[in-house]
């Protein structure tokens, strides 16, 4: 069975900085999963695909999590 999610970031003048955070992990690879991580206007687009719910379960978990952490770590540096 194929999965595919997409989720939509809006995130003002920071998107630029998060991408750029989040680029070294588009480089890993992955059996069962492909994701793409694209800048439209202000807004960050993730893009997953996968073969089964297991394996887009982990990545979602994943993504969520770097981009979490991309997002609070640049509110700290700008504070």
């Amino acid at each position: 069975m194929k999965v595919e999610s997409e989720f939509i970031f809006g995130m003002d003048n920071e998107v630029d900085v998060v991408y750029q955070s989040l680029l070294p992990e588009m480089g890993a690879s992955h059996q069962r999963t492909s994701s793409q991580l694209t800048i439209q206007g202000k807004d960050l687009i993730l893009r997953i695909s996968s073969d089964d719910l297991v394996s887009m379960r982990a990545a979602l978990n994943g993504w969520l999590r770097l981009i979490k952490i991309a997002v609070e770590m640049n509110e700290a540096i700008e504070k």
